[in-house]
């Protein structure tokens, strides 16, 4: 009897009856899209260059953000996941790169879509951030700062940046000297560096890098400045 592999594949000879029509790749809510393939084998390789990028054109040079511990891989049906290389768990050093040699069955019926391959972390490592407003306080002015919602997917002690607008409290030769964030987050550092002074237009922004926690939060962020 031929085998179903034989139907499909012709007997190894190089087909399209499984065609990809793009690759979508997940990691901790975000996505990122790349071409599809051809697939012309009952089993075929993906090559996917992962690089931690937790916090990446964000930081500072001075800072460095968490490593990215991968524990597994799946792939969304029809297709099967057969062997990834390296093996998991692996761990990703910031700015660091793993390139993971995914192996896949392709479907035994044909097809043509897209191909999910998600990377996942222990479901204890991330959390989800769901900051409501973004308060601003400066002396005896309380201000929310406008559309400052922010929804998020981190790591445990992830550091990520928040860009501050400081005009609606801060005037013209006013000086910074200070900034405090309230607790479950920690500010690490600012850019520029304190004390500031509003002596002109791009003065009044101010780029914050904090360390969100430990644990999932959702409620407002208040920032004093003096």
């Amino acid at each position: 009897m031929t085998s179903v592999f034989k139907r499909l594949f012709g007997g190894g000879k190089p087909t399209a009856r499984v065609k990809v029509t793009s690759i979508n790749l997940k990691f901790m809510g975000n996505a990122h899209g790349i071409d599809g393939m051809d697939v012309t084998t009952p089993q075929f390789d993906v090559v996917i260059p992962f690089q931690n990028k937790m916090g990446s054109g964000l930081l500072p040079d001075n800072l460095k953000g968490p490593p990215v511990r991968i524990t597994k891989i799946t792939v969304a049906e029809p297709f099967a996941l057969m062997n990834v290389s390296p093996a998991l768990p692996a761990e990703v050093p910031y700015m660091g790169k793993v390139t993971f040699t995914i192996n896949i069955r392709a479907p035994q019926v044909t097809y043509e879509g897209p191909l999910s391959i998600n990377f996942g972390n222990d479901a204890t490592e991330g959390i989800t951030i769901n900051i409501k407003r973004v308060m601003l306080h400066y002396k005896g002015r309380d201000v929310e700062l406008d559309e400052s919602s922010i929804g998020a997917s981190m790591q445990k002690s992830q550091l990520f940046k928040e860009s501050v607008q400081l005009y609606k409290v801060v005037s013209f030769g006013d000086s910074v000297a200070s900034v405090q964030v309230s607790r479950p987050f920690e500010l690490v550092s600012t850019d520029p560096k304190l004390p500031i002074k509003a002596d002109k237009k791009d003065s009044y922004i101010l780029g914050m890098y904090m360390k969100c926690p430990d644990f999932s939060y959702a409620g407002d962020l208040d920032i004093t400045i003096s």
